[in-house]
């Protein structure tokens, strides 16, 4: 039972990614799509030549729903790519304790790396 829930949440959470990639690069090049056509867009700001320049995805960051939307974004891919990468792991091996260890290995780097993931859009949020 418990591999069902995990694998259904697995399958949530590639759901949820496709979204919110979907969303993020919506952001990221309708606004260049626009701004061909001569529309200013995000900020007032035609920005037709290229979506990363620092300034404007500082901007973006500050802005709470977009820095949601990228939080969202990391918990969700985190978890999918870990719990998929715990799965493949498992496989080769057979014993408990080693399921244990791998799981706890997996969770401390995937908390590690949301912990410096989160870091950056809540610092731009101060």
């Amino acid at each position: 039972m418990r591999n069902t829930y995990l694998q259904f949440i697995q399958l949530i959470t590639g759901i949820l990614i496709a979204v919110l990639l979907g969303i993020h690069m919506v952001n990221m090049h309708l606004d260049a799509i626009l701004g061909f056509f001569g529309v200013e867009t995000f900020f007032g700001v035609n920005i037709a030549a290229d979506p990363t320049i620092f300034s404007l995805m500082k901007a973006r960051s500050q802005q709470v729903v977009f820095a949601g939307i990228y939080i969202a974004l990391l918990i969700f891919a985190l978890y999918h790519a870990f719990n998929g990468l715990r799965n493949i792991v498992l496989e080769l091996t057979k014993s408990a304790r080693a399921e244990r260890a791998v799981t706890a290995v997996i969770i401390v780097v995937g908390v590690i790396f949301l912990a410096i993931g989160v870091y950056a859009p809540l610092a731009l949020l101060s």
